[in-house]
């Protein structure tokens, strides 16, 4: 399994030991495309006693997004992953749902569970707390579990941890969210670096490759670095509706059997959301995606 990826090098776990291993040039000149934290992978040893990577095993899920250079290739972020843990906070830096539905996309493109952990909620006084959390409520009706956690407290740490037990895991989120910090409360032999907020409320990116940890138990979890803004690999607009389930039930009632949910009249899921039987958050959220994928490329 590899642990993390390096330039020309990758380390790899097997067996209870981790070593290093050569990837060969083919695979290195595009290797965050082809290769990922968590793969599978065949090694053959060389004459020198060194080993070289041989093949990359078939994924049975992955985690990606386009690459922010060239939006034509795909960057892989983690693979073979069990569930993928999106790491918010309330404050420093504050809540954003919109990151988090285009996190569900990906994560139920890519075929793995998805849970939702909201940090630092020790920032809130109780009512604030419980105005933070019913934003939440939408993700709850899909059955994506949302754990409260504090690093500070000790809160949501068990339930964390119980959420992950022997199972491989991805954490992933905003800079700045305590993706790090969280890990080392999960069990404190990591000891990972963590970073201070700078003066306008982002996070240091301390973590600048995605690293997988062994917590024993066949328990392990990814740290993957912050991201501002996560675009979505070949994502279309006809597509786009799949990945809103909790409109395909009113979607039926629509006068449209083709109904986008956008503009066309006799919507029943866009009445929904208005009348508030559907989230009209969640549906906004459907609304400025569905602009995203409209917008001409350029």
């Amino acid at each position: 399994m590899i642990i993390s990826v390096g330039s020309g090098r990758c380390r790899l776990f097997h067996d209870g030991r981790e070593f290093d291993c050569v990837v060969p040039p083919e695979l290195a000149v595009r290797q965050k495309s082809a290769l990922a934290v968590g793969d599978r992978v065949v090694t053959e040893a060389l004459a020198d006693g060194t080993c070289r990577l041989a093949a990359v095993l078939a994924r049975r899920t992955r985690l990606s997004r386009p690459d922010p250079l060239n939006p034509h290739l795909q960057r892989l972020i983690a693979a073979n992953i069990d569930i993928v843990i999106h790491v918010v906070s309330v404050k420093a830096p504050p809540l954003r749902p919109r990151l988090i539905d285009r996190f569900l996309i990906a994560i139920q493109r890519g075929g793995a569970e998805a849970a939702i952990c909201v940090n630092k909620i020790d920032l809130l006084e109780p009512d604030e707390r419980a105005r933070e959390l019913a934003s939440l409520d939408p993700y709850r009706a899909l059955d994506v579990p949302v754990v409260g956690c504090s690093i500070k407290s000790g809160e949501g740490i068990a339930e964390l941890r119980a959420l992950v037990e022997g199972r491989t895991c991805a954490l992933v989120g905003h800079s700045g969210v305590g993706k790090s910090s969280i890990l080392n409360a999960l069990d404190e032999r990591l000891d990972i670096a963590t970073g201070e907020l700078h003066k306008r409320g982002t996070g240091r990116h301390t973590t600048t490759a995605s690293t997988l940890h062994d917590l024993g138990g066949n328990t392990f979890l990814i740290d993957t670095p912050g991201i501002r803004e996560f675009g979505l690999w070949k994502l279309t607009l006809e597509t786009l509706r799949d990945y809103f389930p909790e409109f395909s039930e009113p979607g039926e009632y629509c006068r449209f059997n083709d109904c986008s949910h956008l503009p066309e009249p006799g919507c029943a899921v866009k009445e929904r959301a208005e009348s508030g039987e559907l989230s009209n958050a969640r549906y906004q959220a459907y609304v400025r995606l569905a602009e995203d994928l409209s917008a001409p490329k350029g």
